[in-house]
């Protein structure tokens, strides 16, 4: 699995949808938009936990669709490339994600990508790199962990998100 090609995927689709919408993030504002991918991010990471209930002390987890639960992942890890490609941690390699430490409490798990998040919009903002990609790639790494515990794992969403590549951008890299 080649994790730039994710980053790259991401790229081209955010291209098009700028391009498609118009849209000028100079207008908008660069703190506006450095504000925009973060809370966004975190909306969708909330999503997934809204979709487990695992935040309910009464409520019994119901069996989640598969496919409901690779698209919410999906989504959050969209706004995860996002930053990454914006403040150049594209860098980074699955190898290197894949040896932070595997959490196995959900609820903590949500928890510490929360706090990751916050961390690392701290880091960009003070403009600290290195502690930034060390920050990203934990939160990269503990995203997966929580793909892991809610029965994803990174082969499938790495086909899934392939599969949403422009036909052009596969056919070069193969």
């Amino acid at each position: 699995m080649n994790l730039q090609q994710l980053f790259k995927i991401q790229e081209i689709m955010e291209n098009s949808i700028k391009t498609l919408s118009q849209i000028d993030e100079d207008v908008l504002g660069k703190e506006n938009v450095f504000d925009l991918r973060f809370l966004a991010l975190q909306v969708k990471v909330g999503e997934i936990a809204n979709l487990t209930k695992c935040y309910k002390y009464t409520a019994m987890k119901e069996d989640i669709p598969k496919e409901k639960l690779m698209f919410r992942f999906i989504d959050a890890m969209k706004f995860l490339l996002s930053i990454g490609n914006t403040y150049e941690f594209n860098i980074i390699s699955l190898e290197i994600v894949e040896t932070m430490g595997h959490e196995e409490s959900l609820i903590k798990v949500f928890s510490y990508i929360y706090d990751d998040i916050k961390d690392l919009k701290y880091a960009i903002s003070r403009n600290i790199y290195v502690d930034a990609v060390s920050i990203y790639i934990r939160l990269f790494g503990r995203f997966v962990n929580l793909g892991r515990l809610l029965g994803l794992n990174f082969e499938e969403v790495y086909a899934y998100y392939r599969s949403m590549a422009p036909v052009q951008l596969l056919t070069e890299n193969q």
